[in-house]
């Protein structure tokens, strides 16, 4: 993928009253990438038509569709059209590098020349990540961490991908609509984690994995960035890239520069990884629960529970893992 950030950084500056300095987003696209007088990034994005659309203002993010642009290249020569206009409305580097990051895997997905429609629904999934930004919490930061090692060590990333949950409300982090895959982080060296009724109890058609890892801080350790390049490395498809990225801002919010500062013991995770089957962790039975007893939680020990033997699973799900 191209450096859109050191393309926006030459880009600082150069622009006048009447025209915005551009670059191109790739050799492929017929989008472009210009800096604002507020030094914002903004893309150019060329639209197959021209249909009308309400623009779209947030905090952080505004998009102007169809409007005529003049753009100056840096060669020089100069292009007057209409383009739909994408501005995050932010200095902080961190932010306009994973703006720009996400909005490039946009562009990579839509057909050269998308049309407004289209535009417009893949750019709401991102720009709704900007809306209501999460706050700051180091144990979601634990938890996508260990998300992230269980697809960054798995045998089909792609797969675990698409099948990882959409929603903190989900019930389990991998779900492909057959099987079922929930990852627990603890610090604790006995395995004790804590489960809700509902989570050992999966439909009967379900085969259900636990995934436990032991999860010890370490400043010198590997943060979420450092699993999503491991991951990056071996997945080239687009979708999954973008859901990957979607997914990682959905639970950091702005709070970028914090969660880098999340580490942990790669070690000590890839030696303490242990896959268990649900039904032999200890659990309390449906049958012993009162009528009317609902939203129960419980810790149990899987320090003596054998590890998972995957070796002939009929679970396409598992054995991506």
């Amino acid at each position: 993928m191209v450096d859109l950030y050191a393309i926006f950084n030459k880009l600082q500056g150069t622009g006048d009253n009447k025209h915005f300095v551009t670059e191109e987003v790739s050799s492929t696209l017929p989008h472009r990438l210009g800096c604002s007088q507020e030094f914002y990034p903004l893309f150019f994005v060329e639209c197959i038509d021209e249909i009308p659309s309400a623009n779209i203002s947030l905090k952080q993010v505004y998009v102007n569709f169809n409007q005529v642009c003049n753009l100056r290249a840096s060669d020089g020569h100069t292009i007057t059209k209409k383009f739909t206009i994408i501005l995050l409305k932010s200095q902080e580097e961190d932010l306009q590098k994973y703006f720009l990051e996400l909005i490039c895997l946009l562009l990579e997905k839509l057909p050269p020349r998308p049309t407004i429609a289209s535009l417009k629904s893949e750019l709401f999934k991102i720009i709704s990540l900007f809306a209501t930004p999460p706050a700051f919490s180091q144990e979601a930061i634990k938890g996508l961490w260990a998300e992230l090692f269980v697809i960054a060590h798995s045998h089909n990333p792609i797969y675990l991908i698409n099948s990882w949950h959409i929603s903190k409300e989900d019930r389990y982090d991998f779900n492909d609509g057959i099987d079922k895959v929930e990852v627990k982080a603890t610090r604790n060296s006995d395995r004790t984690h804590t489960f809700s009724i509902e989570q050992l109890n999966p439909n009967a058609d379900s085969r259900l994995i636990i995934a436990s890892i032991i999860t010890t801080p370490s400043g010198q350790g590997t943060n979420i960035f450092d699993l999503i390049d491991l991951i990056s490395m071996n997945v080239t498809n687009i979708d999954a890239l973008l859901k990957l990225k979607e997914q990682v801002y959905l639970t950091i919010g702005p709070n970028i520069d914090a969660s880098k500062g999340v580490r942990f013991d790669m070690n000590m995770a890839i030696s303490t990884y242990k896959l268990v089957y649900y039904s032999d962790i200890p659990t309390i039975p449906l049958s012993a629960i009162p009528s009317g007893v609902s939203d129960i939680h419980f810790k149990s020990c899987l320090r003596d529970t054998l590890a998972a033997d995957l070796s002939s699973t009929l679970s396409q799900l598992h054995r991506a893992l």
